[in-house]
């Protein structure tokens, strides 16, 4: 009798320590995952909710093809055909099975990068793009700048380990949202098996790695990525009440649950406040260049949006707080319409850093400061307009 109540006592105090484990779990993201690195922003204002390692370089596997895809988006026709080379063929798994000679069109080979992972297929579309795997790789570095990744480099399109071929989460998690932003790449990523025709009447079944996208609510799309070197990778988005978030996650030994944990964290943490003291609003303001009509100085660019009317609220919650905040519309590559909020004009750096260091503190938001000659405007306008 004795010895079965022993047995339901050690298995009462199991279930106690791990339900409290799992509470401990809710509250801080150290505890429950298993990556080596990880990055969580909100994708619309660019706070980071929880970041570990984030700027540690590791090699990111297969999540490169984010970028691969989105560098043949912004060059080629999803229309144009590519001929396949004798090297594409000699790459290992995964592969759909290409065939020296053939003829690819770069649509099909989107879908096999994306949801397949192709390494024969990334390097189709490297070589048909830019001549050789090495032009598309300064094509692909040069991008990352563009992007906001200035930690990473890469080496070849297929994210396989090699020398001087390493990223970081931050960086990863900013490449996913700049290419998010073409909406051929966010379809892609939506679909979670097609059929598609290669040469010769061909029909190949593609299903794609992302298993959150039937587990996960709110997922809209994501990249993974493996070699032995780089353990398991992920990087990906979800939406939920119009909070969209973006996560990711390398070196993990179980990237899918440690990517839903980090969401559900994110989804499941309170706004912050951001509310500021008035002597700190005073001691900004005071910053400011006292002379009217001020023509060259220092911006900092705080966040950027597709959604124009998220762009104008957060403007003004910026200028309501003393911030001196103007939008500038940018025209990207893909035709989509970039709104950048942007704070200033700074007289001299000395005083953009300290906005910045302001901005990090109380947004979370890591701003970029940027020399301009002119600003349009620094009236707040009407978000509901």
């Amino acid at each position: 009798m004795s010895k079965k109540y022993l047995i339901i006592g050690t298995w009462a105090l199991f279930f106690l320590l791990f339900s409290q484990s799992e509470s401990k779990a809710q509250t801080f993201p150290n505890g429950f995952i298993t990556a080596r690195a990880a990055f969580l922003m909100d994708a619309d204002t660019g706070a980071i909710l929880y970041e570990k390692n984030s700027d540690l370089p590791l090699p990111p596997a297969s999540t490169t093809k984010v970028m691969t895809a989105i560098v043949a988006l912004e060059r080629k026709s999803p229309d144009t055909f590519f001929r396949v080379s004798r090297n594409a063929t000699r790459m290992p798994r995964c592969k759909i099975g290409v065939y020296a000679g053939e003829k690819w069109r770069m649509k099909d080979l989107l879908f096999s990068i994306l949801l397949n992972s192709a390494n024969d297929a990334s390097v189709v579309v490297a070589e048909g793009t830019a001549g050789s795997v090495e032009d598309f790789s300064l094509l692909m570095n040069r991008k990352a700048k563009e992007a906001g990744a200035y930690n990473t480099h890469f080496a070849n399109p297929h994210g396989l380990d090699q020398k001087n071929h390493y990223a970081t989460a931050r960086d990863m998690a900013l490449i996913f949202k700049y290419a998010m932003s073409n909406p051929m790449f966010k379809n892609i990523l939506k679909i979670k098996s097609i059929l598609i025709r290669g040469p010769g009447h061909r029909l190949i079944t593609l299903r794609s790695h992302n298993r959150l996208l039937d587990s996960f609510e709110g997922m809209i799309g994501g990249k993974t990525g493996y070699t032995s070197k780089a353990q398991r990778c992920f990087v990906g988005e979800a939406e939920r009440n119009g909070r969209d978030l973006l996560v990711c996650v390398f070196g993990s030994q179980d990237h899918f649950r440690d990517a839903a944990r980090l969401f559900e964290y994110g989804f499941n943490r309170k706004v912050k406040e951001w509310g500021r003291s008035n002597f700190e609003v005073q001691s900004h303001k005071k910053m400011l260049s006292s002379k009217d009509g001020q023509k060259r100085g220092y911006v900092l660019q705080v966040a950027s949006f597709i959604d124009k009317k998220r762009a104008l609220g957060f403007m003004q919650s910026l200028s309501q707080k003393g911030y001196p905040s103007f939008i500038e519309d940018i025209s990207l590559k893909n035709g989509v319409i970039q709104h950048r909020v942007k704070v200033g004009l700074y007289p001299n750096l000395k005083i953009a850093r300290r906005t910045k260091e302001l901005i990090k503190k109380h947004f979370g938001i890591h701003s970029l400061i940027l020399r301009q000659s002119s600003i349009r405007s620094v009236t707040p306008q009407n978000p509901s307009g």
